[in-house]
Parts: structure tokens; C-alpha cells; sequence
């Protein structure tokens, strides 16, 4: 068996890349001013808008959780409510935090490959308004892109979630944290998907494709905007020494440097994917889009699979593992993978 443990839990495990850690070691090279004051952080809400071809407003925020909690309050009051799946990350991993912090509802509705469907929303939308002031007030429909499957909206799919939005009198808010897994998926630009779903509001990623504790929230609906800066700071976002946050996106997108980066994590959760198929044991879950990969595994197997690969048993009544490549996962890591399943396969043969 291999000595050293492939890592296959999560890519915010992984390094962050060179250049962006070159990029925060310029930035502290003298003093700056504070709290997004200073020129990297005015050069890099100026890249974010281009590559999104968009005068969106920007904040840079450290984690995801928080660009949500920030994102979502900025257009959601307590007495309303918050349309997602029933495996959202707002729903089930952010510790409850729209709910502790904010004080409104999730309306969960059941996922169908991971994602929101038309019919499914209207559902929703008649159950909660039927009572009136009784009930809460359907204010956003909120989406992960990728979903927390791996799958993928396509631009059809997007745009016809838009409409249902203006049609309904929704917000739309998007959770991208992998939003480039995506973009590299559909083989489109960050503006495209924006330019098809028409979002109010995008908590944009960072830390999971090779950024340093990174994340980013983008306003695109400008009569959200009143009080964001306040907001900010009350969501406890506000992070003064903004420029090691900031400073990380101009590299990041220069040169496309998102895009290479997810694209060579979803080429090796390609690989990964193809390596599962060759064993009859193995079970893909969902197709693989991005860099997610669902599979079931026979129970003698898994502590065999957990002792040589950092990874989730992500669902133990279906032996459901999960496996999250990164823009540094290897060649070598694909072929140590395909070799540990066959010493499994040959311990479990003889």
C-alpha cells in the first residue's frame, strides 16, 4: 500500500498557488491604507468588474459563510424568507447561520440532481403564500453553481430561473463558491453565467481554486446596495488589512489564471471518474461536471479507501464516498488512486 495519503477531501485543503502567494507578498511590502482603502484592493474590484463586464459592486470578504450571511442580509428581512434546495450549503452546512443571524426562514424544496426546478419553486411559492401574513414572505431563490453534487446549470436553465424571479417578484442569489468549476465545465465566461441568470447577488469563491482565505461578494442590483458598506462591518466582514485579500484576485484573474486552475481540477475528476467505472464494485452516483465525484463503495472496502485517501464518507446508509479534486491534484495521485483500488480488489480476491 502507498505511505503518503492522497488528498482527496476537499480543495479547500489544498495550497494556494504561487502567484497568488507572490501577490501577498507584494502587497506587504510598505504600509496601506485600511479597510479597502489601497490600490490593490481599487485594482482588483476593477478586474472582478471586467471579467464579469459588470459595474457590479464589490466586497471582499474571508470566508464563504459570511458572504452569504452578508449577501442574503443585505436583501432579505426577518420576516421573510429564503427558497433552496434541501441540500443547500445555506441549509445544512453553515451551522444555521442565516436563521441565528438574520432571523428568516429557509423554504427548502427537494433537489432534482442537485438542483431548484420550475415547477418545484411555483409549489413553494403558492404552499407559503397561501396564509398570507400567517406565513412568511418568498423574498429570494437561492442556487449553488456548481451544486453541492457537482452538477451543473446550464444557460437555459439559468435564464429560466431568472424569469421565474422577476415573474415571482424573487431576489436571486447565487452561491459560487466554485463558481469557475462551472464556468470551466460549460466552457463559458464568468460573464455568461451572470449575463443568463441576471443574479442580484453572487458570493464569488476563491479559497477553493487556489486562493488564500479569499472569498468575494458581488451586488449587482443596485438598489441593494444602500447600507452594504454598513453591512459589512456589522456581519463582521470588514477585514482591515483588506489589500491580503484583494491582492489575490488581480493575479487570479490575469491571464485567465481561474480558469486554467478549475479546468485542471476538473480534467482530474475526470480521470478519477473513469478509474471508479473500471471497477465493477465501484458505483458512480451523479455525472461528474466539475471536480466532485460521488461514488458507493462495498463496506469491506472503505476502510481501505480512508486509510490511503484523505476523503468523506459522505453517506454512511449508502457507503457513499466523496471525492474533491483541486487545481493540484496529479497525474501521479489519478494513477496511485487506480492503484490502491486494485490492491483492494486483489486483498478482497485471494
Amino acid at each position: 500500500m502507498h505511505k503518503n495519503k492522497i488528498c482527496l477531501a476537499s480543495d479547500n485543503w489544498s495550497p494556494a498557488h504561487p502567484s497568488v502567494l507572490e501577490a501577498v507578498v507584494n502587497a506587504n511590502n510598505d504600509y496601506a491604507p485600511a479597510y479597502g482603502a489601497d490600490s490593490w484592493t481599487l485594482q482588483a474590484e476593477k478586474t472582478i468588474q471586467q471579467a464579469f463586464n459588470s459595474k457590479c459592486k464589490v466586497f471582499f470578504v474571508p470566508t464563504g459563510t459570511g458572504a452569504n450571511v452578508f449577501g442574503l442580509r443585505l436583501a432579505c428581512q426577518r420576516y421573510e424568507s429564503i427558497i433552496c434546495t434541501d441540500i443547500a450549503h445555506i441549509n445544512y452546512q453553515e451551522s444555521g447561520s442565516l436563521e441565528a443571524l438574520i432571523g428568516c426562514k429557509l423554504l427548502t424544496i427537494p433537489h432534482e440532481n442537485g438542483k431548484v426546478t420550475p415547477n418545484l419553486i411555483r409549489k413553494k411559492l403558492k404552499s407559503e403564500r397561501a396564509f398570507g401574513k400567517h406565513s412568511t414572505s418568498p423574498r429570494i431563490l437561492s442556487i449553488t453553481q456548481p451544486t453541492e453534487i457537482g452538477t451543473v446549470y446550464n444557460l437555459e436553465e439559468l435564464s429560466t430561473l431568472s424569469k421565474i424571479c422577476k415573474e415571482e417578484n424573487l431576489l436571486f442569489h447565487m452561491d459560487g463558491s466554485r463558481l469557475y468549476n462551472a464556468a470551466a465545465s460549460l466552457n463559458v465566461s464568468l460573464a455568461k453565467i451572470i449575463e443568463a441568470a441576471q443574479v442580484d447577488i453572487l458570493s464569488l469563491g476563491g479559497t477553493k481554486n487556489g486562493l488564500l482565505g479569499a472569498e468575494a461578494l458581488l451586488i449587482f442590483n443596485d438598489s441593494l446596495q444602500l447600507g452594504s458598506d454598513y453591512l459589512q462591518k456589522q456581519t463582521l466582514q470588514l477585514v482591515s488589512k483588506m489589500r491580503y485579500l484583494s491582492a489575490q484576485y488581480i493575479p487570479f484573474f490575469q491571464k485567465d489564471l481561474w480558469n486554467t486552475l478549475a479546468s485542471q481540477a476538473n480534467e482530474q475528476a475526470q480521470k478519477i471518474a473513469n478509474v471508479i467505472k473500471a471497477f465493477p464494485q465501484l458505483s458512480l452516483s451523479y455525472t461528474v461536471q466539475t471536480n466532485q465525484i460521488f461514488f458507493t463503495a462495498p463496506t469491506s472496502w472503505l476502510p481501505f479507501i480512508q486509510d490511503h485517501i484523505f476523503c468523506y464518507l459522505w453517506n454512511s446508509e449508502k457507503n457513499e464516498i466523496r471525492f474533491i479534486t483541486s487545481w493540484n491534484t496529479s497525474d501521479e495521485d489519478v494513477s496511485a488512486i487506480a492503484s490502491i483500488f486494485l490492491e483492494i480488489e486483489k486483498s478482497f480476491r485471494n
